[in-house]
């Protein structure tokens, strides 16, 4: 015997309570038939229902993101019908929808946690009725995150380019960016204490108003590594064979792990002192990570890297010392490259050692300054092309806070384009799996 779910029971009686009366006949009053009846798919959806809801993509769920419970329709219908039945793929029994006299709709809440990644079916009927008068499809599947960040490579940057962060956030309500600011911030004696007040002001407000992050984003300025008590070398350079005396383009493994530790030690203490707090994400300058700054990293209590860089983009620069270490650092890392935990051995991953305790955020989206839209979009779209995601999946791409000519009013407009291109498939709206989320919210998941 199959149980009927004691909803539908309840509005089927309605329904038959509802119904007009029938004179009795020799055997008397006609039985009540309450199991429901599953109709044929309709040959095209019939335009006297007005149909609204229905889903594109419903979240699977995952370490940060709760799974999409249900989703709630309404439906108008032509006058005096009332009790109609929607039906999920292939279930055998209906979710009744309940019928509003004020407004002559109904509603339903379709439940979807429990089903599978995949498309799925939902068809409308009339109760009782042979045929459906609808039929749609939605996708249920994981999360597409992207993780925008910022790459302070200077000092200092333009009012205008500050402005330009409360534009984007003000245009695309939903965004997140992780600021990755420069500890040379603070030890540049060219920037006034009275700038650096306004930074650091200007900043805890991009957290506290939109719930931005604030990381760190190291090149190896000489005056921030002095004012550490590390002596500043000046090669290699990522650009100038001859060295670079204010050790901006210097490759970050010129150092030692316990040299990084001294340094890390350091921006930790200015994060603290100026009220950012302990900065937990990371990018190194120019991408130039290797190991043993991943190491150091872990000992001084950061959760998640993203200098895996997608240098194929970065064709700009081939030729150049920048160019060949992260083609050579980074030979593996592409368009739809996803995070993993790099070992004790290797930031790259597949190393054979323990676990170094640092997730990878790989760079697949580089930034704005090595990007047309089409190439981003692009990028976008082998990551998640309409269908179901089977897995979280995530798109990292950033760009470069500077003053002019470093940051140009272009870039903010392919900015601004991308995020309006990615605005179309928010999960909060139901038409996709997109989630925009800070960095360090990358370690829930992954």
């Amino acid at each position: 015997m199959r149980f009927r779910s004691s909803s539908y029971l309840l509005l089927t009686a309605l329904s038959l309570l509802a119904a007009p009366a029938c004179g009795p006949d020799e055997g008397g009053e006609p039985p009540l038939v309450i199991d429901p009846v599953r109709p044929n798919p309709p040959a095209e959806n019939d335009p006297a229902f007005t149909v609204t809801g229905i889903p594109r993509y419903v979240l699977a769920g995952d370490g940060l993101t709760n799974p999409t419970k249900a989703f709630t329709i309404q439906v108008a219908a032509p006058k005096d019908v009332v009790f109609l039945d929607a039906w999920i793929d292939g279930a055998a029994e209906p979710v009744p929808l309940v019928f509003n006299a004020d407004d002559n709709e109904s509603q339903g809440e379709i439940p979807t946690l429990e089903l599978p990644v995949g498309t799925h079916g939902l068809m409308l009927s009339v109760r009782g009725s042979k045929e459906a008068f609808f039929r749609a499809e939605f996708v249920k599947g994981h999360a597409l995150y992207m993780v925008i960040s910022t790459d302070w490579d200077f000092s200092d940057v333009d009012d205008r380019v500050l402005d330009h962060h409360t534009e984007l956030h003000t245009a695309h309500p939903e965004l997140k960016i992780t600021h990755l600011l420069g500890p040379y911030t603070f030890t540049d004696p060219a920037v006034s204490q009275q700038r650096r007040d306004h930074i650091v002001s200007w900043a805890q407000g991009m957290r506290d108003t939109y719930g931005d992050e604030i990381g760190l984003h190291i090149h190896p300025y000489c005056n921030f590594i002095e004012a550490a008590g590390v002596a500043c070398k000046t090669s290699p350079s990522v650009s100038d064979p001859a060295g670079d005396p204010t050790g901006y383009t210097v490759r970050l493994g010129a150092y030692s792990r316990e040299e990084w530790k001294t340094l890390f030690g350091k921006a930790n203490e200015i994060w603290n002192q100026v009220g950012f707090g302990k900065p937990t994400s990371f990018r190194a300058g120019a991408w130039t990570l290797e190991t043993h700054v991943a190491q150091a990293l872990v000992d001084t209590g950061f959760l998640v890297d993203s200098s895996a860089n997608n240098w194929k983009l970065m064709d700009e620069w081939f030729g150049y010392d920048i160019y060949e270490f992260n083609k050579t650092q980074w030979a593996t890392i592409g368009d739809t490259s996803q995070p993993y935990r790099p070992t004790e051995d290797s930031i790259v991953a597949g190393g054979k050692g323990p676990a170094l305790g640092l997730l990878e955020v790989p760079d697949n989206g580089c930034m704005v300054d090595y990007w047309a839209v089409e190439e981003i979009k692009n990028i976008f779209d082998a990551n998640w092309s309409g269908g179901a995601l089977s897995a979280p999946t995530q798109v990292s791409t950033g760009f470069h806070p500077a003053t002019t000519p470093y940051y140009s009013p272009a870039e903010f407009e392919r900015l601004d384009e991308l995020f309006t291109y990615t605005d179309q498939f928010l999960a909060s709206k139901f038409e996709g799996p997109v989630i925009y989320i800070n960095m360090t919210d990358a370690t829930k998941i992954w």
